[in-house]
């Protein structure tokens, strides 16, 4: 029976999904290890609700361990979860990772987890004031795994190729703007049934990634930040029926965050005039130019890392001019805007 080696796939992970995967292994089995040594020895602080307060998020302790909004991303507490994030969080970030670079999927990424964990914190801590009980809000099951970077991912891709058709389970064919929507229905059902944690950590890495992507990401061509396409629009992730109630508020909210600085004004940009709403014609060509320079920015970095074909004979004299040139095409460069 011939070895199995997990080698040749290994080699075509990039380093930085590698990583992500790393933390995700490493710190799932310590806090597997380390809770069982410490309940083991009747070590457990009643106070803080968890075995390991300063790996998990706990709203109720974690302002003494702030470190924990990061490392408790890393973290999962049941075998169903880690099996789930060990096989979509590689997928993802692999695709991600050769389209963006390993140091924009590590930003990405601990942007999403950081933030869905910010906003967990202070959810809970004003459910914890309206209802006033203290299980159930700041001191109960904690915050914890990747629920929301792959809630992130799936907005990436869904900027990426939404019209992308995958099919679920080997039956259940869907868009790739669809899954998303999918992913936060099952996430409200499982937040209603089980609890908010860590469940509701998919619907706020899913706001966290959209802001990213949509506002402060660098565009391709580092000419500036955001997505301003008008598909990737706020409203387009509700039903018909709301979207004009839904632009009005966007729009307000993003006025707001231009005159306080938390965001930049897309006016006299290249030229054109952006908004939250950007103009139909304008922001589809820029999202098409967007895509297509995505599309070669990929195919660069694959050609770059495939290894050069070795010629075995030689070209002819005369046959110079139909020689394959060595060097990449200038082609491949994004184009100015």
């Amino acid at each position: 029976m011939p070895a199995i080696s997990f080698l040749p796939f290994l080699q075509t992970v990039p380093w930085g999904t590698r990583i992500l995967t790393a933390l995700l292994v490493v710190s799932s089995l310590l806090q597997y290890s380390l809770a069982a040594v410490v309940r083991r020895n009747s070590a457990v602080d009643p106070s803080y609700g968890h075995e390991l307060p300063w790996l998990v998020l706990i709203p109720k302790t974690s302002w003494k361990f702030p470190w924990t909004l990061l490392t408790s991303g890393f973290v999962e507490l049941n075998i169903i979860e880690f099996l789930v994030a060990l096989v979509a969080v590689p997928f993802g970030c692999r695709y991600l990772e050769r389209l963006w670079g390993m140091r924009e999927l590590l930003r990405f990424a601990a942007v999403v987890i950081v933030g869905s964990n910010v906003i967990a914190f202070g959810f809970s801590w004003l459910t914890y004031f309206v209802l006033g009980s203290e299980d159930l809000t700041i001191s109960g099951l904690p915050y914890h795994g990747l629920s929301g970077l792959q809630s992130g991912l799936l907005v990436a891709f869904t900027q990426i190729i939404p019209e992308h058709q995958i099919q679920l389970f080997g039956v259940l064919k869907a868009r790739v703007k669809t899954i998303p929507g999918i992913y936060l229905l099952i996430s409200n059902v499982l937040v209603i049934v089980l609890g908010p944690s860590p469940f509701i950590l998919i619907q706020f890495g899913f706001f966290v990634a959209w802001v990213y992507l949509r506002f402060f990401k660098l565009s391709e061509n580092g000419e500036y930040r955001g997505d301003r396409s008008e598909t990737f629009a706020f409203q387009y992730w509700f039903p018909p029926i709301v979207r004009p109630y839904i632009s009005i508020a966007a729009n307000h909210v993003f006025r707001l965050a231009v005159r306080v600085g938390v965001i930049q004004s897309w006016d006299d940009t290249h030229g054109g005039n952006y908004s939250v709403l950007p103009g139909p014609g304008g922001a589809r060509a820029e999202a098409e130019r967007r895509r297509a320079v995505a599309l070669r920015a990929l195919d660069a970095r694959l050609a770059s890392t495939s290894p050069a074909p070795v010629a075995t004979n030689p070209p002819a004299e005369g046959n110079k001019g139909n020689q394959l040139p060595t060097k990449p095409s200038e082609s491949t460069e994004a184009p100015a805007s």
